[in-house]
């Protein structure tokens, strides 16, 4: 990922899961210096099916702490009334310009590559707001991704256990294709959702150059089974208990 001011970081998500266990890691690996010391970290939360709270773990600092089911479910903090709502700016001196509507064309699905291990179709959608204003997806979908489900599944079965007074509950997941974007923008256009789910996520956003203003990219390193192991859903005997957080 490359984000203006902060540069590129890189986040890798490592969750393991299976009947009654779930383990989620997060680490965050910035470029830049004082991007590191803002948000370079690495830090899980394991749940286990029978206990009362979630235990949450600091991997750089060595500490956990329990936080509550309450806690952990809190909705967040929002002043908005629609946090799935998808919002990107094109700086513009001319005000006519932001009343074309984006022109989205499609390509590709037809030759077969290989992405870790997956046998994908590439397309690439764009959508132009202007010549010099243009947002590009490349994106490698599988027909499907039985595992993932599985998974999925699970998750969802663990944390309705934490948290059974919520009709649904969020799983985590990467949900930002082309697919999402044209139908949160409320696009009149004729291309139908690429059937399938998504390995590999390419975002690129253009504004007046050849080099892109921001880029995104999202894949999925492995995806596998194997027998259940319950002695890594454990905090490490060397991690310090701490009350608050």
């Amino acid at each position: 990922m490359d984000i203006p001011v902060l540069g590129p970081f890189k986040m890798t998500f490592d969750q393991t899961v299976a009947p009654g266990f779930l383990k989620a890691e997060e680490k965050i690996e910035a470029e830049r210096f004082y991007a590191r010391w803002l948000m370079n970290g690495e830090t899980g939360e394991i749940m286990i099916d029978g206990t009362e709270k979630i235990l949450k773990y600091d991997k750089d600092e060595k500490e956990y702490w329990l936080q509550s089911p309450e806690d952990y479910f809190m909705a967040p903090d929002t002043s908005s009334d629609d946090t799935k709502s998808i919002s990107f700016s094109f700086s513009s001196d001319d005000d006519e310009e932001d009343d074309t509507p984006p022109k989205f064309t499609r390509t590709g699905g037809k030759e077969i590559e290989f992405v870790h291990g997956f046998k994908t179709k590439k397309w690439i959608t764009t959508i132009s707001f202007s010549e010099e204003k243009v947002m590009v997806f490349e994106e490698w979908f599988v027909d499907k991704l039985p595992l993932m489900r599985l998974s999925d599944s699970l998750e969802s079965v663990i944390k309705t256990k934490f948290n059974p007074d919520q009709d649904t509950v969020e799983i985590e997941q990467f949900d930002f294709s082309s697919n999402i974007f044209i139908r949160e923008m409320d696009s009149l256009t004729t291309l139908k959702p690429i059937p399938g789910h998504a390995v590999k996520i390419n975002f690129l956003v253009y504004e007046e150059s050849d080099d892109p203003k921001m880029a995104v990219g999202f894949e999925i390193l492995e995806l596998y089974a194997e027998p259940v192991d319950t002695g890594y859903f454990v905090i490490p005997e060397i991690y310090e208990r701490i009350e608050n957080y």
